[in-house]
């Protein structure tokens, strides 16, 4: 082979091969540059059947540029959860799928690094389910529990925590990890069952009722030893774990439903008649600093939000709609 030739050949390969580069630059500038960006304690509004999405900067609500009904989103990899037309869908590195196709699906949950979803379909029973969103695959669960309800979250990003009763009667709550395929009892419920779970910083939160109606609410890290146990809690309609304590949405023995912040076992009522109405339904959520925010108001179905702050209660959104926030990981 003469020199011309070995040279012309080099030069064409050599031009594919920054061409190729080159694509390969634009594509990710194209999906970073479409990235939607949102902030914790991001909330979307609907009104008069037009949603919006908006974020918290400074204690302000901000708009969106986004047609996106955003239900969840990963602050690592801006993954996030949609709802069109009745559907959950979902968008990962710039590609939009459905999460089950002519299937009913409830409580879907990105993992912390936005690679998985696990969610239920609604059958004969609900059946739990895992997406692998980077290969766009579904994952098989080898589980033994027969979960209860919808009580799964997830631990951290590769493991999933859920509470119901396995192959040896076993009553408790359980962890699932998905690189090793393996299932192991987490923590024993001796008497009772669990009413609320919550899986919060590689720890799990929940509510337990034993018998007589006592109830226990408890807090245990990833080895299941328990960090923390509050026994007049009532009811849960969710929690939020800060530098500044653990908060309660819910109802403490001999009180009312309200916003409760707990320190040493201790528990403080927030909200008393400022807002006089919290709405449960709607959870709790938090900003940058860790601050906790609430929806609530004087009015039925006029709602504001509320964020806490030293724990004293000020108003920082109001205008018309309805308010759901944006579950961020």
């Amino acid at each position: 082979m003469n020199t011309k030739k070995i040279r012309r050949i080099f030069l064409v390969n050599f031009i594919l091969i920054i061409a190729i580069l080159l694509y390969g630059c634009k594509k990710d500038s194209e999906i970073e540059e479409n990235k939607i960006n949102i902030l914790n304690g991001a909330i979307a509004i609907e009104d008069s059947g037009q949603y919006k999405i908006y974020n918290l900067i400074n204690n302000k609500y901000e708009k969106v540029d986004t047609e996106y009904i955003i239900t969840s989103y990963d602050l690592k990899s801006g993954s996030f959860i949609y709802s069109e037309n009745g559907e959950y869908k979902i968008k990962h590195s710039g590609k939009e799928e459905l999460i089950e196709d002519n299937k009913t699906v409830i409580s879907p949950k990105l993992s912390e690094n936005g690679k998985y979803v696990a969610y239920f379909t609604k059958e004969v029973y609900l059946n739990l389910k895992l997406k692998d969103l980077v290969n766009n695959e579904e994952v098989s669960i080898n589980s033994n529990v027969a979960i209860s309800g919808s009580l799964m979250d997830w631990l951290d990003e590769k493991n999933l925590v859920y509470y119901g009763v396995d192959n040896n009667k076993n009553n408790g709550l359980f962890i699932y990890n998905i690189e090793e395929k393996q299932e192991k009892l987490l923590y024993k419920i001796d008497l009772g069952y669990v009413e609320f779970l919550k899986g919060l910083d590689n720890g799990v939160v929940f509510l337990q009722e034993k018998e007589g109606k006592q109830k226990i609410f408890k807090i245990i890290d990833s080895s299941g030893k328990a960090i923390d146990i509050i026994e007049n809690v009532m009811d849960v309609s969710d929690v939020e774990v800060t530098s500044q304590g653990i908060f309660i949405l819910g109802k403490l023995q001999d009180n009312n439903y309200s916003l409760y912040k707990i320190n040493d076992g201790k528990a403080k009522r927030l909200v008393y008649d400022f807002p006089k109405l919290i709405n449960l339904d709607k959870g709790l959520s938090k900003d940058k600093n860790g601050n906790i925010i609430f929806i609530g108001g004087d009015i039925p179905n006029q709602e504001k939000i509320y964020v806490c702050e030293d724990d004293t209660i000020s108003t920082i959104h109001e205008s018309s709609g309805s308010y759901n926030f944006i579950d961020c990981n």
